[in-house]
């Protein structure tokens, strides 16, 4: 389970910025007992089942989704190519005199296999300038590995994986057979190493989406329709609110046109090759699989209809059940960066909501949103509610609800209205219909 995740000078984060799943201890809302794991451990009293990031376009939300996804691709991606630089894509922030006056750093604390670790990262240069792992088994966090560039300082106790891979000259130990590029951590996994593979694995279960498109997961759902009756029969349960009875998935031949009609190809080696992929592609069908659903009429008789003839509102939702699924089933993470695209706000309400109830496990689930319709108390703590906003320097900066002690006691079950108003700033960037049309106007 994610602890919490911050990171620095990567993109619009210039300075050190945090996103916390520790739960507040003075939050008291409704919603509170369905939206809590209770953890009691390592100074945690309870983690926060959800998180929801809100702010204006251009403030930054989907920046602090792409650094813990760049962290993820660091850490994994690193031995997928010899000789690509896994840092490269790391971008600091770039309005600024001197883009490296700090590090790029980004830090992670998770529980794993009943133990809290916090591992982090340091970049300069395209190279790692810092790595660092700790772990805390008890009450008390004690050093695994600390790495300054290519010098290190391990526990040999806890951490003697490290040996094989480092050699001591004079008092200091030296990294062996691991680039500047690439993090000690993800090295010693390959050889599976006991504290570093907790630490891998623990990355390959943060599932990051978009909610623009469907790609990333409507072949994941399909197939789980298609293979998992237990998957099936809990999507259905879900469905049947939206008037749907059944799911089934249909084997289909793909088309691919190769020529405009009417079109002429003058060049023969070109005619030729196109004729023997026609050719191919005639005795080797190539098949793919859609999702047809099942509706009742007036009369009580079925009919099934293409999924793609829904509202894509019904079509995102039916092909997010199968990673919510498989989030709460292998208690992972689940990070949607515009969550509430094509939902309206009750069906929003509806998954976040559902999520909640249906998680009995250590899964946990973090959303970026524009609906201010959101946030309510009974969807909400205000632990769970997160804002993004720049600052004059073109900073982003994230800060959650808790911090806005003097709103509290407000009545009712909104906070949209004072968000909306600019109390907890991150709004959008015209405050009226008016002004907006003055700036358009000129």
């Amino acid at each position: 389970m994610l602890v919490d995740f911050s990171a620095q000078n990567y993109a619009s984060l210039n300075k050190q910025q945090e996103l916390s799943m520790v739960a507040s201890t003075s939050t008291k809302e409704e919603c509170g007992l369905n939206n809590i794991h209770d953890i009691n451990k390592f100074g945690i009293k309870e983690l926060l089942k959800s998180a929801a990031i809100f702010g204006a376009n251009g403030s930054g939300k989907t920046n602090v989704i792409n650094a813990i996804h760049v962290l993820k691709k660091i850490v994994l991606g690193s031995l997928e190519s010899v000789s690509e630089n896994p840092l490269t894509g790391v971008i600091p922030f770039l309005l600024k005199d001197n883009y490296f006056d700090i590090p790029t750093e980004f830090e992670v604390s998770f529980l794993a296999e009943g133990n809290l670790y916090r591992y982090g990262l340091s970049i300069e240069n395209g190279e790692i300038s810092e790595e660092w792992l700790y772990w805390t088994k008890q009450s008390r966090e004690t050093l695994l590995f600390h790495r300054i560039k290519q010098t290190i300082n391990y526990n040999q106790r806890s951490f003697s994986e490290a040996k094989l891979f480092t050699k001591k000259e004079d008092d200091i130990f030296l990294i062996e057979k691991t680039k500047p590029s690439v993090p000690f951590i993800s090295v010693l996994s390959q050889f599976d190493g006991e504290r570093s593979t907790v630490v891998t694995n623990w990355f390959q279960r943060v599932n990051i989406i978009s909610g623009l498109r469907e790609g990333g997961f409507k072949k994941f759902t399909v197939e789980l329709f298609d293979q998992n009756e237990e998957f099936k029969s809990w999507a259905l349960e879900i469905l049947s609110s939206l008037q749907i009875d059944n799911i089934n998935v249909v084997e289909f031949e793909k088309e691919f046109p190769l020529r405009n009609s009417g079109k002429v190809i003058n060049n023969d080696e070109l005619r030729d090759v196109f004729s023997k992929l026609e050719g191919y592609l005639e005795k080797n069908k190539i098949k793919d699989k859609r999702i047809e659903v099942v509706k009742r009429n007036s009369n009580g008789e079925t009919f099934s209809i293409p999924l793609s003839i829904e509202s894509e509102g019904t079509q995102k939702l039916i092909y997010l059940l199968g990673p919510l699924y498989d989030v709460i089933k292998n208690n992972e993470i689940l990070i949607i960066d515009e969550f509430d695209n094509k939902f309206h706000t009750l069906l929003c309400k509806f998954i976040i909501s559902l999520y909640n109830k249906k998680n009995f496990g250590d899964s946990q689930l973090i959303l970026t949103c524009h609906d201010t319709n959101l946030l309510t108390k009974e969807l909400f703590r205000r632990d769970q509610i997160w804002f993004v906003e720049k600052n004059e320097e073109h900073e982003s900066e994230l800060y959650s609800l808790v911090e806005y002690t003097e709103h509290y006691a407000r009545k009712g079950d909104s906070y949209s209205r004072d968000y909306l108003q600019g109390k907890y700033g991150a709004i959008p960037l015209f405050t009226s219909i008016s002004e907006l049309g003055d700036m358009i106007d000129g």
